[in-house]
């Protein structure tokens, strides 16, 4: 989805003491759970008015919450669900997408549900809307300036004057009180990593920029691994995944997502393999497995990326994609091989503007898979020169 063209006619300028533009818990994680909790709850009604309450009391929030982000039930940390899920709404009112009918208590209704259903996929999503938008804030405000001349130079000084510049600015639009500048420097380092990570130079980390690009891990809600949280002493992190974690994926949000996520594909290819060539072991008629090509026990970051999905037969699954039936086990051949597949459709998609697959995510699967340094805006003709390399 095109959100530089998406924001192009919108105004974000501002009005002092109205309006949550941005605050500390406003992150791409956050913003793709509370976007996921409104589909559901909109997609049988698309007029249906709704509150942060029921935001709240969804099942589905709740169980993210705990589930994915590691909280406790929030009966015992209810401050910090309101503020997840007020935060989100808040923001996504500012941006447009979300219409407010009624105040005190806030009452929303979706103004455009393509763009929440483009929400709702994964938090990358969500990333690219916040990106936009924050730069598209930052216009609309006076401050890109600011930001512009430490990109154009990231050292520390032209990093105190963004901070400053906005610390100035959030005393005549935001409800600042005194000289505390603390709450606006919170909100100040979200702003200002979003931006330092879509543009590739170093972000803040705990008032000091970072001694290369922003890294992904600080722009969202839990920079602390979550997989690592609560982890036993004395426990690796992979004994702790397979031991303790799977048991909260299987049941749990993730695993349902996973689920969504496996139906998409399998619907796309009609329930049949993608791979049709007969020296694979290719049958037609004969069901479907979805495989992972990166192993979603290694690599949670792309184990809901449909990019990351192939469809097989159950004979390809367990006799070609692994080694003697272990789905822990990944045969190097054949993972070439699914690539390879996966491109082909891939391009196919994107050439009919689908906007089923993100190339920059398979990008990321390449890269990892081969060790590679393949730039995230390369072209599809780039990425079919490496991949018929292979």
């Amino acid at each position: 989805m095109d959100f530089l063209e998406y924001f192009k006619n919108k105004n974000l300028k501002k009005v002092p003491g109205e309006r949550l533009h941005f605050e500390q818990k406003t992150t791409p994680d956050l913003i793709w759970c509370v976007a996921n909790v409104i589909y559901e709850l909109t997609e049988k009604d698309k007029n249906l008015v709704f509150s942060d309450k029921d935001i709240r009391e969804s099942k589905t929030f709740n169980s993210l919450m705990q589930d994915y982000f590691s909280k406790a039930p929030q009966e015992q940390a209810e401050n910090e669900y309101n503020k997840v899920s007020s935060y989100q709404l808040g923001l996504l009112a500012y941006a447009g997408i979300l219409e407010i009918v009624q105040g005190r208590p806030k009452k929303y209704k979706v103004k455009d549900q393509k763009v929440i259903s483009f929400l709702s996929v994964n938090d990358l999503n969500s990333l690219k809307f916040l990106s936009e938008y924050t730069e598209k804030f930052l216009a609309d405000n006076g401050l890109i300036h600011f930001f512009e001349q430490y990109k154009k130079t990231p050292n520390q000084d032209n990093h105190l004057k963004a901070k400053e510049a906005y610390w100035e600015w959030a005393k005549v639009n935001t409800g600042v009180r005194g000289d505390d500048r603390r709450h606006t420097y919170r909100v100040f380092n979200k702003i200002f990593n979003i931006y330092c990570y879509k543009h590739r130079i170093p972000g803040e980390d705990a008032s000091n920029i970072t001694s290369g690009p922003c890294p992904y891990s600080f722009l969202i809600y839990n920079r602390t691994n979550f997989r690592d949280k609560d982890m036993p002493s004395g426990m690796t992190r992979q004994q702790y995944k397979e031991d303790i974690l799977s048991e909260i994926e299987e049941s749990g949000f993730v695993e349902t997502l996973l689920q969504k996520a496996k139906e998409a594909v399998r619907l796309k290819y009609g329930n049949e393999s993608e791979i049709k060539d007969p020296a694979f072991g290719y049958m037609p008629n004969s069901g479907v497995h979805v495989h992972h090509i990166l192993p979603k026990h290694s690599y949670a970051e792309f184990s809901l990326a449909k990019e990351n999905l192939i469809t097989l037969t159950p004979g390809q699954h367990l006799s070609f994609a692994h080694v003697e039936a272990n789905t822990r086990s990944i045969n190097p051949d054949f993972q070439k091989i699914c690539i390879k597949q996966k491109f082909k459709n891939i391009k196919a998609s994107l050439e009919n503007s689908e906007n089923f697959y993100d190339l920059k995510v398979f990008i990321g699967v390449l890269n990892t898979i081969f060790k590679k340094s393949l730039k995230e805006e390369s072209s599809i003709q780039e990425v079919e020169t490496f991949v018929n390399s292979i």
